[in-house]
């Protein structure tokens, strides 16, 4: 059984307890200084040899936690005074002080020393990028936190000196030019370059001369992005680093000193690590399994009916699973047997059953939220699926109202399609979301199943949402034109009583007259509606208009109603109060589905590391207009 954490021996050995960060822009190369922020309240993962736990630490910041009485008389070192480099100090450093919660100070090379020259180089061009600091912990207090590591927060502590180090263990620390510190130099040297080239245009300079300056602030504009670029992917491999405590500093220095190598590329490094001495385990198989994919479908199935939907003939081996937590499932899923949650977390994640298994059960919940959600558009829009994300071209079918006459011996002609024919495009929509380690270890599934089936219904709405959204010209649809360059609703369309009226016999008559009315090429169509789209303010009088025996807007009851059952009244949240709409149940809205997703949304895993599991949510989603002619508004009043 391990041991709990000593506060007398975490307090023991104490020389390099902190970890600081040189700032580069604040070089003074005449005195040989630089700016240094020594260390921060940034949480560090640590291993306690003698109990054999880790724990995270942290140094509080306070006036009343670090005791600088040494401060006047602080040394730079390198590697704490280790190697050969380490018997005398390289420098000194002068106004250590505490701001804003972080310890900074001053760092002047020694002039005397000849190991402080080669020193001073390397911080110049930027190859040192660490600093350790030491100091002696006095006082410290332990949290012990359900399903995490301890908390030992370091609440007085002495500092001593710094040391230049090759790695230091603090994922925010780090020799590299910080942009948001510097970000107004940047600026003005922009806007310099900007006046240079505004003043070479004024004076009509050579064009060469006006493409050399154009050329200069593009090389400064891909120099800032490609700092900014580096920073963040050494802060992303550091940040990974800290987590592992058991690292060794060459396994970092070797993939941040490789430019080519991203944070994912060091995850994936890890992962490997931490498996490759592993052998390889199959699902534990019950009495009434037939073998691994049933233990899957049985666990998926148990998962999903945990997050409360119901499964059609779910697995018959599914109740070994009610109840289970997702650290149950992934001991089913590995077939580990042991007590600790690192281990086991770590094979459900160096296999790619347990991801799949979580994305499977995913997309079931997805589609399940999706459909539950309620949607009205599908009832009165068509709707077909494209095979990618380019913008196509609806063909338009120039048929006429009646077919020609064959004469004798004569030939039939071809349908003819005409030009101008819609434009259609899919679009994506979307979200991540993350299983971190925090996450399984807490076995918060409530997260999980919350965020799939929010996103469900989202994706629901939002379809429903863009519909209404091209219907009334709302949104990303404001501007909106059909192939003629006019809206849906125009007045050469003959489709809008802009006057607007409402809702009643003879307003609803009128509509029905113009959509009967329609012609193409001077063929009429004889269109007949068959939706009544109203909002719910107009919901009672549209019932009552459609259902009553009677004519409502008839003084007696015995006149009746002409319009009794002869259109479905749709209704729905995202119309405006007043304007009401008839739809044929013919060529009028479209959506649009990629092909192959079911005309639903999809999960699927992006990235998987030790740190955990990334999912993305996309729903491909067009909608266009494909006739005017089967619709028709009255917006009300």
């Amino acid at each position: 059984m391990l041991k709990k954490l000593d506060k007398t021996k975490l307090l023991e050995g104490n020389s390099g307890i902190a970890r600081a960060v040189m700032m580069p822009e604040t070089i003074n190369k005449e005195e040989r200084s630089v700016e240094i922020l020594i260390s921060t309240e940034t949480p560090i993962l640590k291993h306690d040899s003698w109990s054999g736990e880790k724990y995270e630490e942290v140094l509080l910041h306070g006036e009343e936690n670090i005791d600088l009485t040494r401060a006047s008389n602080a040394k730079l070192r390198w590697m704490h005074g280790s190697g050969q480099y380490g018997e005398l100090p390289i420098g000194r450093l002068e106004n250590v002080r505490i701001e804003n919660r972080q310890l900074r100070a001053k760092a002047i090379f020694s002039q005397a020393n000849p190991n402080a020259d080669m020193f001073w180089h390397m911080v110049e061009e930027e190859t040192l990028s660490e600093i350790s600091v030491g100091g002696s912990k006095r006082e410290l207090r332990i949290t012990e936190r359900e399903g995490n590591v301890s908390l030992v927060e370091v609440t007085r502590w002495e500092f001593h000196e710094a040391s230049l180090v090759d790695i230091g263990a603090d994922p925010k620390a780090g020799i590299g030019r910080n942009l948001n510190n510097n970000e107004g130099e940047i600026m003005n040297k922009l806007e310099e370059l900007r006046r240079q080239l505004e003043k070479l245009q004024a004076d009509k300079a050579p064009e060469t001369d006006v493409l050399r300056k154009m050329d200069e602030i593009n090389a400064e504009i891909k120099r800032v992005q490609d700092e900014s670029n580096e920073i963040k992917r050494v802060a992303g491999i550091k940040e990974l680093a800290a987590l592992h405590v058991d690292l060794g500093y060459e396994d970092v220095k070797r993939f941040i000193s490789d430019k080519t190598k991203t944070p994912d590329d060091f995850a994936r490094a890890l992962l490997e690590a931490k498996t490759k001495n592993q052998q390889d385990v199959s699902f534990q198989q019950g009495e009434q399994t037939a073998g691994a994919d049933d233990v899957k479908r049985a666990v998926a199935d148990s998962l999903i009916m945990r997050a409360g939907f119901k499964v059609e003939q779910p697995h018959k081996d599914v109740k070994r699973f009610e109840g289970a937590s997702l650290l149950d499932l992934a001991r089913a899923i590995t077939g580990f047997t042991g007590f600790n949650k690192e281990e086991l977390i770590n094979r459900a994640m160096s296999t790619s059953d347990f991801p799949i298994l979580l994305s499977n059960a995913a997309n079931k919940m997805l589609e399940m939220a999706f459909d539950e959600e309620n949607a009205t558009f599908e009832a009165w829009t068509t709707s077909g699926e494209v095979k990618d994300f380019k913008q196509g071209v609806a063909a338009h079918l120039k048929a006429g109202g009646r077919l020609q006459k064959v004469a004798e011996k004569g030939e039939l002609k071809n349908f003819e399609f005409g030009e101008g024919g819609e434009v259609f495009k899919l679009e994506t929509y979307g979200a991540e979301f993350s299983i971190t380690r925090q996450m399984l270890i807490n076995d918060d599934l409530g997260a999980f199943v919350d965020v799939v089936s929010e996103f469900g219904k989202m994706a629901r709405r939002t379809a429903n949402g863009l519909v209404y959204d091209l219907l009334q010209g709302k949104g990303s649809f404001s501007s909106y034109k059909m192939s003629d360059s006019k809206a849906i609703f125009h007045t050469d369309h003959k489709n809008v009583t802009s006057t607007g009226t409402a809702l009643a016999t003879a307003t609803l008559t009128s509509g029905r007259t113009l959509m009967r009315r329609q012609e193409e090429d001077g063929k009429a169509l004889n269109i007949v509606p068959k939706f009544l789209l109203v909002s719910p303010e107009n919901e009672t009088s549209a019932l009552q208009l459609i259902s009553s025996e009677a004519d409502p807007s008839s003084s007696n009851s015995g006149v009746v109603n002409p319009h009794k059952n002869s259109v479905t009244v749709i209704v729905d949240s995202e119309l405006d109060a007043k304007p009401w709409y008839l739809s044929a149940p013919r060529r009028t809205i479209k959506v649009l589905y990629l092909q192959g997703q079911g005309k639903k949304p999809v999960v699927k895993e992006k990235t998987r590391d030790l740190s955990g599991m990334t999912y993305q949510c996309v729903f491909d989603f067009g909608v266009y207009a494909e006739d005017y002619r089967g619709l028709y508004k009255n917006v009300g009043a």
